[in-house]
């Protein structure tokens, strides 16, 4: 084989090698910049695949403007709901109402919550005293224009004790009072039964929503609700959230009655709610729609 040489290192030694193996060191080199190019290549092309091709933005952006990306009827504008379609606002009796104990109105399983769980809340002694300034939130929806309101019956506040032996006088007028008063303004009344604010001698006497005998009740509550109200509401939702009434009220403690890590209790509550909202309560409201009425069940 036949010798060359090649100057070399900085030390300005002499590397012999063969070649063979001259050859095979140019044929590494030549694949490692063969390489180094498709490398290259890729990236670019991979580059040009997010980035895109110059001036393919500009077509986008020249685009007119009126020029919808979706089919006109998918549009969620304010001029494409139905002719009586409903705008309103909503509120739940012990956020609102205030006046805890005026007028005859029984204690809730959250005014005892809020005090055992959350020390440092004052407030609902008042809270937006709806019960005392009701002309003025009625001004207030006036001048909102809206065309329903979704409130809340306390049931403690028509009957204290949650039994439908003896109803609370005031209680009742207030509630007349305010039918009367959003009927009058063309305003649609949804009445919500139940949010949250358990008659607490419900709670101490039976255990709340655990007993089956909150079943019976609840329909006796809500039926007396169907006679006395019917004749100006609608639209009636039965129990606000029953997930939140049967999870955080006997699983995490979180709400009222503030009972946590019993899961038995979560599926007994929940159990108990689901045969509240579509077992008899159904049957005998259907059997208690005033003047032809529809009525609607939410739970």
């Amino acid at each position: 084989m036949k010798a060359g040489g090649a100057a070399g290192s900085p030390g300005n030694e002499w590397i012999f090698f063969s070649s063979d193996e001259r050859n095979t060191r140019s044929r590494k080199t030549m694949s490692n910049r063969a390489l180094q190019r498709s490398v290259v290549l890729s990236a670019f092309v991979l580059l040009r695949a997010v980035t895109g091709f110059s001036g393919d933005g500009r077509a986008l952006w020249d685009k007119k403007h009126y020029v919808s990306p979706v089919n006109a009827s998918q549009l969620f504008l304010y001029d494409t709901f139905p002719k009586n379609f409903f705008w309103g606002v909503g509120t739940g009796a012990f956020q609102v109402e205030g006046s805890r104990q005026t007028d005859g109105r029984g204690l809730s399983i959250w005014d005892r919550f809020i005090h055992t769980h959350l020390r440092d809340v004052n407030i609902t002694a008042k809270s937006a005293d709806s019960y005392v300034f009701l002309e003025k939130d009625l001004s207030a929806l006036e001048f909102l224009g809206v065309s329903f309101y979704q409130f809340s019956i306390s049931w403690p506040r028509l009957f204290p004790n949650g039994t439908v032996a003896a109803v609370n006088a005031k209680g009742l007028q207030y509630y007349n009072v305010l039918l009367d008063s959003l009927i009058l303004r063309n305003m649609e009344p949804i009445v919500t039964l139940y949010h949250w604010d358990l008659p607490l001698t419900l709670q101490e006497e039976y255990g709340g929503w655990k007993n089956t005998t909150l079943i019976d009740l609840f329909n006796d509550y809500a039926t007396y609700c169907f006679q006395t109200f019917g004749d100006r509401v609608k639209y009636w939702i039965t129990i606000h959230n029953p997930y939140l009434v049967a999870w955080h009220g006997f699983g995490t403690g979180m709400h009222a009655p503030g009972e946590k890590g019993n899961l038995t209790a979560v599926y007994t509550v929940g159990h108990n709610l689901i045969k509240v909202l579509y077992g008899r309560l159904l049957t005998r409201a259907s059997e208690l729609r005033c003047g032809g009425s529809d009525t609607l069940f939410k739970g």
